[in-house]
């Protein structure tokens, strides 16, 4: 599988990063991992964006600062993900295509048999063989959702890094082939979320969360440095494949489950117990047959947790137990293609 990404080891050439967004992505085609070399010794650290095609976000803060070339005390990597999806259509549509795996699901996999895969390995091995101290993965929503990091391991100088963003944290323990679970073991590494795309707050909190991180002296490995909300325990809910998905408006011939249209304004929000999500069709013989349950909840080690997070009273999709819902979508497509939203406790802070 040659050829399924491209490599810049001097930085990107002046044409390309004078060139527009959507411009500059037609030039590259694929994948693309840019170094630029450093004036240190510093170890290198990296920012990777565009992982799914429709976060624009991370791509237009990472030109924004390539543009100003600075010089850093230490080789920068910066890893430009799934660069045909967010090509296709006008632009910046598609999470990935219809005929591609999610590109944040294919890292470090046992088998390397699709072009994807064959791109995130090769990117993988260059990555580990540069020995990073960091690493920041910027993504957007796909609903509301206040700034927040992601770690997967709790070490003061993975805390120090996220914090360096944002002081609201999220554990995460699903194992789901992610480019920060597959450097988790080489350096501190994080995903920035950046909220929904488009909009100029995310943006201008990218930017300079980036900043932040390019210019903080090498991260402290024996304190956590700040403050911080920690969540985690985290319950993955998606919709059953059978079930007919909408947000807002009424149950009905075309919609087995409704959401409400502003579901995704809970995000990060303790709910308690009994809360109403949506509500699902009732059959004509509701009171003999109940509706099943249109939502499947599974923890971190994949075992079914959907009855004790989740119920339905009368028509009413409920939560059964005092949580918080995060990364909850606003889109069918975004639930279709990964999952409705997360419920996750609260944790004791660490340090």
């Amino acid at each position: 599988m040659a050829d399924t990404h491209r490599y810049f080891p001097d930085g990107l050439p002046e044409q390309l990063l004078r060139a527009g967004d959507l411009e500059l992505l037609r030039a590259l085609e694929r994948p693309t991992l840019i170094r630029v070399p450093g004036s240190g010794t510093q170890a290198p650290r990296v920012i990777s964006a565009l992982l799914h095609g429709d976060e624009v976000t991370g791509l237009q803060a990472v030109l924004r600062i390539l543009r100003r070339r600075r010089a850093y005390p230490f080789d920068l990597y910066v890893l430009l993900g799934n660069v045909p999806a967010a090509l296709a259509g006008d632009g910046f549509a598609h999470r990935y295509l219809d005929d591609q795996e999610d590109f944040n699901r294919v890292w470090d996999v046992e088998q390397v048999d699709t072009p994807l895969r064959a791109a995130a390995a090769d990117i993988l091995a260059r990555l580990r063989a540069a020995r990073p101290e960091a690493l920041v993965d910027v993504h957007n929503n796909t609903g509301d959702n206040p700034f927040y990091a992601i770690i997967t391991r709790r070490r003061p100088e993975v805390v120090n890094l996220a914090t360096l963003c944002t002081t609201t944290l999220l554990s995460w323990d699903f194992g789901a082939h992610t480019l920060m679970e597959a450097l988790e073991d080489e350096c501190a590494a994080i995903a920035v979320e950046c909220g929904l795309p488009g909009r100029p707050e995310s943006l201008a909190f990218a930017v300079d969360a980036l900043r932040r991180y390019l210019g903080e002296p090498p991260l402290a490995t024996d304190r956590v440095a700040r403050d911080h909300d920690l969540l985690g325990n985290l319950r993955k809910v998606v919709v059953a494949e059978d079930v007919r998905l909408r947000f807002g408006g009424q149950p009905g011939p075309d919609a087995d489950l409704v959401l409400d249209a502003d579901a995704d304004v809970h995000n990060f929000v303790e709910l308690p117990a009994g809360h109403r999500l949506g509500r699902v069709r009732l059959g004509t013989s509701a009171s003999e047959h109940p509706p099943a349950m249109p939502l499947r909840a599974t923890d971190t080690s994949g075992a079914d947790v959907t009855d004790e997070v989740l119920s339905i009273e009368g028509d009413a999709l409920i939560t059964r137990v005092t949580a918080t819902p995060v990364m909850m979508t606003r889109t069918v497509e975004a639930a279709r293609k990964d999952c409705v939203f997360y419920l996750a406790d609260e944790l004791a802070h660490l340090g």
